[in-house]
This record gives C-alpha cells, sequence and structure tokens, in this order.
C-alpha cells in the first residue's frame, strides 16, 4: 500500500517514469480496495448488526478475503520494488498500523486489531528494505518460485502444520505457548485479533510481488496508461482509504440502524 508517490503523476498521464509504476498497478489496487469495502460493509453488517448472510458464512466468503488480500499483498510488493524511498513508506505504514490498533482497542475493544493487514505489509516493507541487497539479487523468476514456495509451506503455520498437501510436519507446540510470536503466526489461545494477518505465510507473498517489480519496468505502454481513472484514484491513495472506508461504514451503519 502507498500514498501519493513519485510515481502517482505518471499513472494520472499515462506515462510511467524512471522508477515510477505503471497506471495498471494502481488500478488493480483501487479494484482491490472496492472488494475490500464491500467485503467489510458485509462484515459490519453480519457481525456489528445480526444480518442474516449465510453465504457470507461459508466458503465462498473466505476465498473472496483471500483473493483480496493475496492481491492486495502481492501488489505492495511490486510497488515497494519500484520504490526509491522504500524505509519511508514502510514507516508511513507501520504508523498506521500502530494508529488502527490504538484506536480499536480505545473504541471496539472486543474487535480490537493487533496484527492485521497493515502490520502485515510495514513489517513486510522494513524486512524486504533491510534485505534488499540480497532479495534483489536473485533473478524474478527464481525469486518468485522461492518465495511462493515458502508461502505454500508456511500457508498453515497458524494450525500449528508446516507444509501442504501429505508433505506435513506437525510444529512444536511450545511455539504456541508464548505471547510474543504472534507476528509470525505462533498465536497462543488467548490470543485475539479481529483483523490477523502473520507474516508467515504472507511476509512470502509480498515478497513473491517483490520478485516480480523488475518486470513491471518492462511492461508494454498500453499497461502505463490508465484505462478506468476511478479505480487508479482508490489506487493512488490506497492506504488513507484504507484507513478511513471502515469508520465511515460503521459510522453510516450506526445512522441507519
Amino acid at each position: 500500500m502507498s500514498g501519493r508517490g513519485r510515481g502517482d503523476s505518471s499513472a494520472r498521464t499515462g506515462r510511467a517514469g524512471h522508477g515510477g509504476r505503471a497506471a495498471i498497478l494502481d488500478e488493480l489496487r483501487g479494484l482491490a480496495i472496492v472488494n475490500m469495502i464491500a467485503y467489510h460493509l458485509c462484515y459490519d453488517l453480519v457481525y456489528m448488526h445480526g444480518f442474516d448472510l449465510p453465504w457470507f458464512r461459508g466458503a465462498w466468503a473466505g476465498a473472496w478475503q483471500e483473493y483480496i488480500c493475496i492481491s492486495f499483498i502481492g501488489i505492495a510488493g511490486v510497488c515497494t520494488k519500484l520504490s526509491r524511498r522504500p524505509y519511508i513508506r514502510a514507516f508511513k505504514v507501520c504508523a498506521s498500523a500502530l494508529l488502527i490498533t490504538a484506536v480499536t482497542l480505545y473504541a471496539y475493544p472486543s474487535q480490537a486489531i493487533v496484527f492485521g493487514i497493515l502490520h502485515c505489509l510495514g513489517a513486510s516493507m522494513l524486512i524486504r528494505a533491510l534485505c534488499g541487497r540480497f532479495l534483489g539479487g536473485l533473478p524474478p523468476v527464481a525469486g518468485f518460485a522461492f518465495a511462493l514456495l515458502l508461502a505454500l509451506l508456511t500457508w498453515n503455520v497458524t494450525g500449528g502444520v508446516l507444509g501442504f498437501g501429505s508433505f506435513t510436519v506437525k510444529m512444536p507446540a511450545f511455539l504456541y505457548e508464548t505471547a510474543w510470536l504472534f507476528p509470525l503466526g505462533f498465536r497462543n489461545a488467548n490470543f485475539y485479533s479481529a483483523d490477523y494477518f502473520p507474516l508467515f505465510p504472507y511476509l512470502f507473498v509480498f515478497l513473491a510481488g517483490s520478485a516480480c517489480g523488475g518486470l513491471a519496468k518492462r511492461l508494454p505502454p498500453a499497461a502505463r496508461r490508465v484505462h478506468i481513472r476511478p479505480l487508479a484514484y482508490l489506487g493512488r491513495h490506497s492506504l488513507l482509504i484504507y484507513l478511513l472506508h471502515q469508520p465511515i461504514a460503521i459510522a453510516l451503519l450506526g445512522l441507519v440502524f
């Protein structure tokens, strides 16, 4: 996620300057924001206002949520690779994440967000910036494949398992008995976060996107032009919209109900 940066003017004009991102990335991120707003509206209706939406409690809603998050985190990884100010972007996202924790703990303690998607993104951005020299040296295809493999291996870490399919190993129980390893996915029975995105596996989703970042510089001109301006606008202001959309939705639904 990012605010307005050096590449935003190129997205508006249809040009991608040196180190900038193609407009298609803004539009894809804008699409993820639209889906995220719709998902959170459904969540608020079901869990805060008691609406009966049976489909939202089923597998389709889970797949929808996973698509939103993977696309959001993956695109953030691509854009971080293109950023000239990775530390500033990372600290901005981390500060926003801490703000969300403070507000939700104060206003909605039963729905507090302790380590949500912004926490995960901010930490992933810092790790990518700190390890950029090593990670940037990998060829894009090799980096993507390696990160994807690690994501698959750690996908079920929160459930106590490493691996996938029939190739699984049970993780040591002591990892899930601590109170401070939850950022990695090792949460104990007392941990709760209304929005929870641990670094395992989502750090590797982010790094898979980052591995593809260099390829974004070689996209054809058509991908660098704005095609759907509303989506491009939402994508350019994704961090601000993410911070504001839930309070606005909760206030509007509160007025209605």
